[in-house]
Order: structure tokens, then sequence, then C-alpha cells
């Protein structure tokens, strides 16, 4: 469970929880494989799901809608 940046928040950027959920996967993943975080990062324990929550509350990366 995300306590910041706050789930209603996040949700604000995405059409529904489960567009966030995959967006907030799919980031965390690229992270884990080497990308580098858009947000400073100053705890080494912070997950990188919860990286990418912050890069999505931040506004640091924009979640596509898919074509199906």
């Amino acid at each position: 469970m995300l306590v910041k940046p706050k789930t209603e928040d996040l949700l604000k950027r995405v059409d529904n929880r489960y567009e966030l959920v995959i967006a907030i996967s799919k980031r965390g993943r690229q992270i884990i494989d080497g990308s580098h975080p858009l947000v400073d990062v100053n705890d080494d324990e912070k997950s990188e799901l919860t990286v990418a929550a912050l890069e999505l509350d931040k506004n640091k990366f924009k979640v596509e809608e898919s074509e199906d």
C-alpha cells in the first residue's frame, strides 16, 4: 500500500486503478532493469515501485492509452 504519494492523487493522472497498477509496475521494472530514477531518491530503502509512483506523481512520465 502506498502512503506517499497517495493513491487518490495518482488516480488523477490515469483513467482507472488498473491503468495505475500497470503504469507503475512497468516503470518499476524499467528501474529494476537499470533505468535511472527521474526523481531524487535520498533513501536507499525505497522500492522501485515507490520510486515509480513518485515519478508519476511529479509528472516525470506519461501514461499513454492503449489502442485496444
